[in-house]
């Protein structure tokens, strides 16, 4: 399906990457073809409306290299909401570049003809991704025009002579390349852009013990069913509750206890010791004044999903949200695992509450 959507559609603009719905990306290739570009790119268009937009902002956001550009993201993603097009894309083509510059080896933007993003196993990040898209935004646009343009020329726009840019075709596909490029600096930043080394070879009583685990996690999905009745009483919330997890989490964000939000991060999302200045980074100008659970859904063996509306202060102002933590269990490896397995705790990837 990749190949097949990046054949049709890189052209115009499009790559597919892990974060793109399958069903949407599907869509758009049976489109294209029938020999209907220009449905294709309506499917497509479509699917990134805000909330598909702040969904995936949300799987970069523990990006270290992406952090410090959240503030001037949301700020676009509220331009593109109020269809303030002309706004929004130069920001969010600037952060594209400053991130492939603070993550690639010769530390150098998009423009750079030596810049390629290349990542093991990606769908992404490679020749035929990534690789074509990047042709076409360092495409060398010298003459102003103002006629309209529907592919998001890095160069013409920034520099200032690709004038017609001001449309939500182009802001869409801007925002489908931050993250496309988003892949790629995940895998870069964690380290897993080339390919593994080779792993010692397994005895048999390895071998022997990966199929009993395997087989006994097996039937815990099988056999697994959600809570029946989840109360969305904080009082109520027994201690070894992904709820429970996530009410301390709170509490000790109305108390400005930030070493004590950490315990709900992922092992990798930051170094221990570092965790408790970025929390306090990004939430000292947010105080929690009130929090209610709205619902708790036990989604899957190590999954569950909690809506939470909250009072914050934000520079002496209280906004009302409603976020939505999505809580894994895992273990001191950062793996999912089943939720009564002992040694494992509740994370959230979702803990910044914009």
């Amino acid at each position: 399906m990749p190949d097949r959507f990046n054949d049709l559609l890189a052209e115009h603009g499009w790559i597919m990457y892990k974060m793109m719905d399958f069903t949407v990306a599907k869509t758009a290739v049976q489109k294209a073809e029938s020999g209907d570009i220009n449905g294709a790119e309506q499917e497509l268009i479509n699917y990134y409306n805000v909330e598909t937009i702040r969904r995936q902002l949300r799987v970069l956001g523990p990006l270290k290299a992406f952090r410090p550009r959240m503030d001037l993201t949301n700020k676009a993603l509220l331009d593109y909401e109020e269809e303030r097009y002309h706004a929004c894309v130069p920001v969010v083509l600037a952060l594209t570049d400053g991130l492939v510059n603070d993550l690639h080896e010769d530390h150098k933007g998009l423009s750079a003809e030596s810049t390629e993003l290349e990542a093991w196993d990606s769908i992404a990040a490679h020749t035929q991704g990534l690789g074509r898209l990047v042709k076409i935004l360092r495409k060398g646009r010298y003459k102003t025009t103002t006629e309209k343009i529907s592919l998001p020329y890095r160069n013409g726009i920034l520099h200032g002579t690709d004038l017609g840019y001001d449309n939500r075709i182009v802001a869409a596909k801007t925002w489908a390349t931050l993250f496309a490029v988003g892949e790629w600096a995940t895998k870069v930043e964690r380290g897993e852009a080339n390919s593994p080394t080779e792993k010692p070879k397994e005895t048999f009583r390895d071998l022997l013990t990966k199929i009993q685990e395997n087989e006994q996690t097996k039937k815990e999905i099988e056999e697994w069913k959600p809570r029946e009745q989840k109360s969305t009483n904080a009082e109520s919330f027994t201690s070894d509750s992904p709820e429970h997890v996530l009410k301390e989490f709170l509490l000790c964000w109305s108390r400005k206890n930030y070493g004590g939000m950490t315990k709900i991060l992922p092992s990798k999302t930051f170094v221990a010791k570092e965790a408790p200045a970025r929390i306090r980074e990004y939430y000292a100008d947010k105080l929690l004044k009130s929090f209610e659970f709205v619902s708790i859904v036990d989604v899957a063996l190590a999954n569950t999903t909690i809506d939470v509306r909250l009072q914050v202060d934000e520079y002496g102002r209280i906004n009302e949200k409603q976020h939505t933590f999505i809580l894994i269990n895992e273990d001191d490896k950062g793996n999912p695992i089943g939720r009564t397995k002992a040694d494992s705790r509740w994370v959230s990837y979702t803990w910044r509450v914009y």
